[in-house]
């Protein structure tokens, strides 16, 4: 059980998408989207979400990697500057899932594709293979955030468990993946004035 435990926790923290529709304005505002599927021996996962933010503050708000407002779950952080573009994201997860926790260590590559996105590869971590990118579309009253990721897990337990809670938990990631976004709606970064 503890096994289960934890490789759930890990599905779960995984989050990204790709856009599978037009969004208009009459139903922009709670659109969130989420499509798990298996794939390969392991998991698709599509996402989308509307904000109210430019282009240019999506942008900021999706290559944040410091500190200052943690993510839940995330006990520990450090970004290193690979190169202009490749930013590398270690850190410590902890994760419940009802009566068990666990932790484990992260390391993750992200390319950024200045104003449009980035792509993300798991370099060290649980999964036999987690890779994915973000991309952003905007819109004329706001941006439209797209999420598209492979996991591959490494465990015995069957395939629609783990698919069962990562649907169930990764709308809830993405609803406060969104109320950060509109909370943010008021400030202009600096690199967008």
């Amino acid at each position: 059980m503890k096994l289960s435990a934890k490789l759930l926790s890990l599905c779960l923290l995984v989050v990204g998408s790709t856009w599978y529709g037009r969004l208009d304005a009459s139903n922009i505002d709670s659109a969130i989207t989420v499509e798990v599927s298996q794939a390969n021996g392991g998991f698709e996962v599509r996402a989308h979400y509307f904000a109210p933010l430019s282009q240019c503050q999506a942008y900021a708000l999706l290559t944040d990697f410091s500190q200052q407002e943690p993510s839940e779950g995330v006990k520990s952080s450090k970004a290193i500057r690979l190169s202009e573009n490749t930013v590398r994201v270690e850190q410590r997860i902890e994760d419940r899932i009802g009566f068990f926790s666990t932790q484990f260590d992260s390391v993750i590559d992200y390319t950024k594709y200045p104003m449009t996105g980035m792509d993300l590869r798991q370099v060290k971590g649980y999964f036999k293979e987690y890779r994915g990118s973000w991309r952003l579309t905007p819109n004329t009253v706001g941006t439209i955030f797209s999420y598209d990721a492979f996991i591959l897990p490494d465990s015995a337990i069957p395939m629609f468990v783990i698919e069962y809670f990562m649907n169930a938990r990764i709308q809830k990631r993405f609803e406060k993946m969104v109320q950060k976004a509109k909370s943010k709606s008021d400030y202009v970064p600096e690199q967008c004035r």
